[in-house]
């Protein structure tokens, strides 16, 4: 059982941080665009290098971004591979080079050329659950769109796995992961009010989707005892999101955001002069 006042605390951290504190965080960036569909790609792109310090996460996008123009979306509908890789010259993020960075974009130019936008792609691949036809299965969701993804990558793409990720590393699978990336782009594509997500599509609705668990978010599950996993996958994800339903029936995915921050801007758990927060206090007691 979670100990008690774990709901308390948990509202009480989302209610300390709210949008204003974007800054840090990846989803600035599709924020800074306003046509829906620069908002979608630019989503896309800031959400597949989200991954690693959030500092160099951040400085990777503001490159991608300068790559891209002011435009993101008319930017990949004209990419040409060998001229973006000449426009971006040398790109590295952690183990995503700009020969990735590329593979990706004419995989989003294939998809844009074919059905117009990431979301009719995603639409086509929807899974709905036997016994509720109302409810999404988001896993099963997320393994029709990855397939149907990387059937538009490069050729390297396709075949057995290679020897280093490539473009492959954009689309996990919730079979293997907790696919933390396109859960959150999920997010930020499905949820709207609070300043925070793009209220993008709707082909969702905010109770379909799974947090993003990475393992800052493992870790607080963890020690919530809100899942009993011992590995951050999709399993583990999905019993953070039904604890935190609990709170939020229609919308759990809202907490995300700030449980993240606590590890991105409070430094909880890895620094010792962090301050302690309300989930510190509450797991003390």
């Amino acid at each position: 059982m979670p100990p008690r006042g774990w709901k308390s605390a948990i509202e009480a951290v989302a209610r300390r941080h709210t949008a204003d504190s974007l800054g840090s965080d990846p989803l600035q960036f599709p924020h800074r665009f306003s046509a829906p569909d620069d908002r979608e790609v630019a989503a896309f792109l800031a959400a597949s290098l989200a991954y690693g310090n959030a500092r160099s996460v951040c400085a990777s996008l503001e490159a991608v971004f300068r790559w891209t123009g002011p435009r993101p979306a008319r930017f990949v509908r004209n990419l040409d591979r060998d001229e973006g890789l000449a426009r971006l010259g040398p790109f590295r993020h952690r183990w995503t080079s700009s020969e990735d960075l590329v593979s990706l974009g004419v995989t989003l130019r294939r998809i844009l050329e074919r059905f117009g936008s990431v979301e009719a792609l995603f639409a086509a691949g929807i899974v709905h659950r036997a016994s509720a036809p109302a409810r999404v299965r988001l896993g099963a969701s997320l393994e029709n769109f990855r397939a149907a993804a990387l059937a538009f990558a490069p050729s390297a793409a396709a075949g057995p796995p290679p020897r280093r990720p490539g473009v492959r590393y954009f689309f996990p699978s919730p079979k293997t992961s907790a696919a933390k990336r396109p859960a959150m782009f999920l997010r930020w594509m499905v949820r709207s009010g609070d300043g925070l997500d793009l209220g993008l599509w709707d082909i969702l609705h905010p109770r379909d989707l799974v947090v993003p668990l990475d393992t800052h978010l493992f870790r607080i599950a963890r020690r919530l005892r809100l899942t009993r996993r011992r590995t951050p996958g999709w399993s583990a994800a999905l019993d953070l999101t039904r604890a935190l339903a609990r709170i939020a029936p229609e919308d759990p995915t809202r907490f995300d955001y700030a449980l993240s921050r606590l590890g991105i801007v409070e430094g909880c758990p890895r620094h010792a002069r962090s301050a302690p927060c309300e989930l510190c206090e509450l797991l003390a007691g």
